[in-house]
């Protein structure tokens, strides 16, 4: 990972084939990830939303990106004020092996 990007783990419309995935252009697909236990999936208007829940056993799906530093303030403003963006511990799937990182992700605000 360059010093210029970070990781960003996607679970909703900003995967590939998601509705919104063009907001990730010039971004490198890193491979199919999901969370640490401690994280789940709730509606959210029309969208799936991330929170963290300490007593989640469940794990949350998605894909690794990496992204450049200089488009994050797009997809902060893209993601809207009832998501912030927070670092989570996200195994990347390696064929048969994973390995554990640090990604930035999208949860939803607390209420």
């Amino acid at each position: 990972m360059s010093s210029a990007s970070v990781h960003l783990f996607v679970y909703g419309s900003l995967k590939r084939g998601g509705r919104h995935h063009d907001e990730l252009e010039g971004t490198a697909f890193l491979g199919l990830a999901e969370t640490a236990p401690g994280y789940r999936l709730e509606t959210w208007g029309q969208y799936l939303a991330m929170v963290a829940d300490a007593t989640a056993t469940t794990t949350v799906p998605g894909e690794l990106f990496e992204v450049p530093l200089t488009k994050l303030p797009a997809l902060d403003a893209f993601e809207g004020n009832a998501y912030e963006r927070s670092e989570v511990p996200v195994l990347l799937h390696r064929g048969k092996s994973a390995e554990t990182r640090l990604a930035l992700a999208y949860l939803r605000k607390a209420r």
